[in-house]
C-alpha cells in the first residue's frame, strides 16, 4: 500500500517539503483547544471560549484569500514569514489579555486577529504540489499524501496542547504554539522547493482565481462537505454521551481520523481510470452511504463502527477535491484558489457544528447525522455540475444555476 507513495517522496526535496509543511501547520491543530481552554479559564464561560474559538476560524476563512493572493504577487517566504511573526504577536497579547482578564470582548477580538494572520501553509504547500509534480498520477498520490498528513496535524496537535497543559498551564501551550508558528514556517520557507519557487509574472495576474468558472462552481461541494464535516464533529461526541462515556467522545473522534486516514493511503495506492470529476462525484456519494450508518447507531460499539467507516471517503475527498482546483486554476492565482477552498471548508465547518450543535438540543443524537447525509447528497449533486462544466459541455439549467449560485 505505501510502495506508490514512494514516487512521490523519490522527487529531489519532495520529503523535506511535506515534512517541513507538517511541523509548520502544527499549530492549526493545537489554536482551537489551546485557545478554547485559556479564555475559558479567563472568562469562567464556555460561551465566550467557544466564541474566541468561532471568531478565530472565521477570521482565519475571510482572510486567508486576500493572503493567498499576496502569495502569489510577491512569493511564499516574504508573506509567510510575516503572517508568522504577526500571528505569534496575537496569539501572545491574547496571553497577556487573559492574564490581565481584559474581558470577553477584547479575548474575542484578539483571538479573532489571531485567526486573520494565520500563515496559509496548507493552500500554499498544495498550490506547489501542482508544479512539483508534472505527473498527473504522481500529483494525485502527493495530494492524497497531503490529505493523509492534515489528519496527523488533528491528532498530534491536540495531544501536544494536553500535554503542556498537563504539566504547565494553556497560557503557556498558546505560548508555545505561537512560536511553534514562526519557527515552523523558517523551516518551510527554507525547504530548498519553496526557495526555487517564484511569485507568477505579472501578465498572468490580469484576474483572480475567481474568474476560473469551474473553481467557483467547486466551491459548493466543498462548502457542503464542510457541513458535513463539522455535522458529524459534533454528532460523534453526542453520540458517545447517548451511550454513557464521557471518555469515548476523543475516541471517537480519533477514529473517524484514522478511518480518513486509512481511506486516504488506500486512494492513493491505486491508479484510477476514471476521469477526476467523475471520481470526486462517486466519492461523495459513498461518502454519504459510508456516514449513513451513524443514522441508526446506538451503542458504543454501532459508533465505533461507524466512526471508522464515516472517516474512510474523506481524505479520498480532499484529495480529489485539491486535484481539480490544481486543473482548472488561473495561472498566477495558484495559492488564492486554493485559499478559496480552504474558506470554504472552514465556512462549512463553522456552520455545520452550529447546526448540528442546534440539531443535538432540538431532535436527539442522531439528527447531526442526518444533516450530514443530506449535505453531502447535496455536494454529490453538485459535483455532477462539476463534472459536466470539465468534460467541456455547455451549461444547462441546472449547470447555469450553479454558476449562479457560486
Amino acid at each position: 500500500m505505501l510502495s506508490p507513495y514512494r514516487r512521490v517522496l523519490a522527487v529531489p526535496g519532495a520529503f523535506w517539503l511535506f515534512a517541513s509543511a507538517l511541523i509548520a501547520r502544527l499549530p492549526q491543530g493545537m489554536s482551537s483547544l489551546a485557545t478554547l481552554l485559556l479564555v475559558r479559564g479567563a472568562t469562567h464561560s464556555y460561551a465566550a471560549a467557544g466564541a474566541a474559538v468561532g471568531a478565530e476560524a472565521l477570521a482565519s476563512a475571510a482572510f486567508v484569500p486576500p493572503l493567498g493572493r499576496l502569495i502569489d504577487r510577491h512569493g511564499r517566504a516574504r508573506v509567510l514569514l510575516r503572517c508568522a511573526m504577526a500571528y505569534c504577536a496575537a496569539m501572545w497579547l491574547l496571553v497577556l489579555g487573559a492574564q490581565l482578564r481584559a474581558g470577553s470582548a477584547v479575548l474575542i477580538v484578539l483571538s479573532g486577529l489571531a485567526g486573520a494572520l494565520l500563515p496559509p501553509i496548507a493552500p500554499s504547500l498544495r498550490a506547489m504540489l501542482r508544479d512539483v509534480f508534472a505527473d498527473v498520477g504522481v500529483r494525485e498520490r502527493a495530494y492524497a499524501l497531503e490529505s493523509i498528513s492534515q489528519e496527523l496535524i488533528w491528532i498530534v496537535g491536540p495531544m501536544i496542547v494536553a500535554a503542556v497543559i498537563a504539566f504547565l498551564s494553556p497560557a503557556v501551550a498558546v505560548l508555545v504554539l505561537g512560536a511553534q508558528s514562526v519557527a515552523g514556517t523558517i523551516v518551510f520557507t527554507r525547504s530548498p522547493l519553496v526557495r526555487q519557487a517564484a511569485p507568477a509574472a505579472a501578465g498572468e495576474r490580469r484576474h483572480g482565481a475567481l474568474a476560473s468558472r469551474t473553481l467557483r462552481v467547486l466551491l459548493v461541494p466543498v462548502l457542503l462537505m464542510g457541513i458535513a464535516l463539522g455535522a458529524i464533529e459534533v454528532g460523534l461526541p453526542a453520540l458517545a454521551l447517548h451511550t454513557g462515556s464521557r471518555a469515548a467522545t476523543g475516541l471517537l473522534l480519533a477514529l473517524w481520523s484514522v478511518g480518513s486516514m486509512t481511506g486516504g493511503l488506500m486512494y492513493g495506492s491505486r491508479s484510477w481510470s476514471a476521469p477526476l470529476a467523475a471520481r470526486y462525484a462517486a466519492l461523495l456519494l459513498v461518502a454519504v452511504a459510508c456516514t449513513a450508518p451513524l443514522l441508526v447507531a446506538d451503542s458504543l460499539l454501532a459508533g465505533v463502527a461507524g466512526a471508522l467507516l464515516a472517516g474512510v471517503t474523506v481524505a479520498p475527498v480532499f484529495s480529489c477535491q485539491y486535484a481539480l482546483v490544481g486543473q482548472f486554476v488561473v495561472p498566477g492565482t495558484e495559492t488564492e484558489a486554493f485559499t478559496w477552498v480552504s474558506a470554504a471548508l472552514v465556512a462549512g465547518l463553522a456552520a455545520g457544528s452550529a447546526a448540528g450543535g442546534g440539531l443535538v438540543a432540538a431532535a436527539g443524537f442522531h439528527a447531526p447525522f442526518a444533516l450530514a447525509c443530506g449535505a453531502g447528497a447535496l455536494a454529490a449533486a453538485f459535483a455532477f455540475v462539476v463534472r459536466a462544466l470539465a468534460a467541456g459541455g455547455a451549461p444547462g439549467p441546472v449547470e447555469a444555476a450553479a454558476e449562479h449560485l457560486a
